[in-house]
C-alpha cells in the first residue's frame, strides 16, 4: 500500500472492508485491555507489539501518519504526564506513562492501516446517518483546504522576506488572513450546497430568463442598473465585459444568490421578487459554476462530490453514483473518481465542478469565467465539453467571460456590460467587432481611433 504524496488521509489503493474492520477491532481491543488491566507489564508488552507493527508498516511503505493526529496525541501525552507528575508517586507515573505509550502507538498504527475513505464506508455500513457522515466529510475537506491556504501564504511570505524562517510577528497576519479565506470559502461552499440541493419547481416555462428594468444592490451600492434581457429555453448567450462590469453579479442574480432591488425577474416560469428569502429564490433547475472551482467542493472525493447533489435530492445511492460515473465519462474525468478533491489540478477542478452541476441535468447553466486560469488547449477542450453537455441536456447556457480567445462556437448572441449597464445585445459577430469591444473596454483603440 502507498499513500498519496500530499496527504495521508487517503490511500491510493482502496482497503478491503475486512482489513479495516479488523484493524479497528484489534486496536479497540488493545486499548480497552490496556485501560482496564492496570498492569505496567501488560502495557509495555502491548507497546512493544504495537511498535513492531509500526516498524513493519514502515518497511512496507506505510510510514506516513497524519501530522494533525501526531500533534494531538503528543499534546494529550504531555498533558497526562504533567498531570500525573504533579499529583502522584514515581510508580504511578511509570504505570500511567506505559498505558499512554501503548495507546499512542496503537492509534498511530491504526492510522497506517485505514484512511478516511475506509472510515467513511465503515460508518455508512454501520448505518450512521448519511447527513452526519456528509458533515464529517465536508469538515475534513475544509480543514485540508484551509491547511493548504496557510501553507501557500507561508511560502509567499518566505519568498517576499527571502528567508526560510519567518519572524514571530508575521505569523499573526498570515494565520488571520488564512482564517478569513477559509470562512469565505466555507460561505461559498454553503451557497453552492444550497444550489445543488435545491428542489426543482415543476413549472412549464415558455421563456428561460426575462429581466425587466432590474437593479441589483450590494452593501447599498448599485452593481447592476436597469437591465433588460430575454433568453429563450435551450439558447446560448455570451456575457462579456471588463472586470467589475457586473458579469458575476448578473449570474448570481440569475442563480438566486442575489435578489433584484428593483424591477422584474422571471426565471423558468417563476417570478423572483425582491423580498423573497434566499431558499425561495433558489431553483434546482439552475446550476451555477463559480470562478473558483475549489469553492464547489463539498465531499472529499471526486465520486462523492459529483453524486452529492443527487443524493440530497433523494436519488438512490446506486443510481446517483451510476449517473455520476456517466457524467465523469462524458467529461473524461472517470480516472479521477477515487481521487481526493484537494489533489486535483486547476483544470481538473474545473471539470469536476462542472460534472457536479451537469449530473443534475439543469435547465439553465450559468458559467462564470469558465476558462480563467486554463491554458489555451485546456480552455478549448472545456468549450467543446460544455457544448456537448449542453446539447445533450438541452439546457440554456449563459457563458460570462472577458477571455475572447476561448468562446463556444454555438453562442451566436452576445451581451456587453460596461459600468453596471447593458451596452450591447445582439449577434456575436457584431458585438465582438473592434469598435464595440473598444467601447466596452475590452480592446485598446488604435492611435487616433475614437470610442464614441
Amino acid at each position: 500500500m502507498h499513500f498519496h504524496a500530499e496527504h495521508s488521509l487517503f490511500f491510493e489503493r482502496r482497503q478491503p472492508p475486512w482489513v479495516v474492520a479488523l484493524a479497528f477491532a484489534l486496536t479497540g481491543s488493545v486499548l480497552i485491555i490496556n485501560a482496564g488491566a492496570r498492569s505496567t507489564t501488560l502495557s509495555l508488552l502491548g507497546a512493544g507489539v504495537g511498535a513492531l507493527l509500526l516498524v513493519h508498516a514502515r518497511v512496507r511503505g506505510q510510514r506516513r501518519v497524519e501530522p494533525a493526529l501526531e500533534w494531538a496525541l503528543a499534546l494529550v501525552v504531555l498533558a497526562l504526564l504533567a498531570g500525573v507528575a504533579l499529583t502522584a508517586h514515581a510508580e504511578v507515573i511509570v504505570a500511567t506513562s506505559a498505558r499512554v505509550l501503548c495507546g499512542v502507538i496503537w492509534v498511530l498504527w491504526l492510522g497506517t492501516q485505514v484512511d478516511w475513505a475506509s472510515v467513511r464506508r465503515l460508518l455508512l455500513r454501520l448505518h450512521i446517518p448519511e447527513g452526519v457522515v456528509a458533515s464529517l466529510d465536508h469538515a475534513l475537506l475544509h480543514g485540508v483546504l484551509t491547511q493548504r491556504e496557510w501553507l501557500r501564504r507561508r511560502d509567499a511570505a518566505r519568498l517576499r522576506l527571502g528567508s526560510r524562517r519567518l519572524p514571530l510577528t508575521s505569523w499573526g497576519p498570515l494565520l488571520g488572513e488564512g482564517v478569513l479565506q477559509a470562512f469565505a470559502r466555507l460561505e461559498s461552499a454553503e451557497e453552492n450546497a444550497m444550489l445543488r440541493s435545491a428542489s426543482c419547481a415543476i413549472v412549464q416555462a415558455q421563456e428561460c430568463v426575462h429581466l425587466d428594468a432590474v437593479n441589483v444592490e450590494r452593501a447599498g451600492q448599485l452593481v447592476l442598473e436597469q437591465l433588460e434581457l430575454r433568453l429563450g429555453c435551450a439558447q446560448w448567450l455570451l456575457v462579456c465585459g471588463p472586470s467589475g462590469a457586473g458579469k458575476s453579479s448578473l449570474l448570481r442574480l440569475l442563480a438566486g444568490l442575489e435578489a433584484p432591488a428593483q424591477g422584474t425577474l422571471n426565471r423558468l416560469g417563476k417570478r423572483v421578487t425582491p423580498d423573497a428569502a434566499l431558499r425561495d429564490r433558489l431553483d434546482g433547475r439552475v446550476a451555477f459554476l463559480d470562478q473558483n472551482p475549489e469553492r464547489h467542493f463539498i465531499a472529499s472525493t471526486v465520486a462523492e462530490d459529483i453524486a452529492w447533489g443527487l443524493l440530497r435530492r433523494g436519488v438512490d445511492a446506486v443510481e446517483a453514483h451510476r449517473r455520476a460515473r456517466e457524467v465523469a465519462l462524458a467529461l473524461r474525468i472517470d480516472r479521477l473518481l477515487e481521487r481526493p478533491c484537494y489533489q486535483l489540478s486547476f483544470g481538473e477542478q474545473r471539470r469536476v465542478a462542472l460534472a457536479s452541476l451537469l449530473v443534475l441535468e439543469p435547465a439553465l447553466l450559468l458559467l462564470d469565467e469558465p476558462t480563467a486560469g486554463l491554458d489555451p488547449v485546456a480552455a478549448h477542450e472545456l468549450c467543446l465539453l460544455v457544448e456537448e453537455a449542453v446539447q445533450r441536456t438541452g439546457a440554456a447556457c449563459i457563458w460570462a467571460t472577458h477571455d475572447l480567445h476561448s468562446l463556444p462556437r454555438q453562442a451566436t448572441r452576445v451581451v456587453l456590460l460596461q459600468e453596471r449597464r447593458l451596452l450591447f445585445d445582439g449577434p456575436t459577430v457584431q458585438g465582438l467587432s473592434k469598435p464595440w469591444l473598444v467601447r466596452a473596454g475590452l480592446a485598446v483603440p488604435e492611435a487616433g481611433e475614437t470610442t464614441c
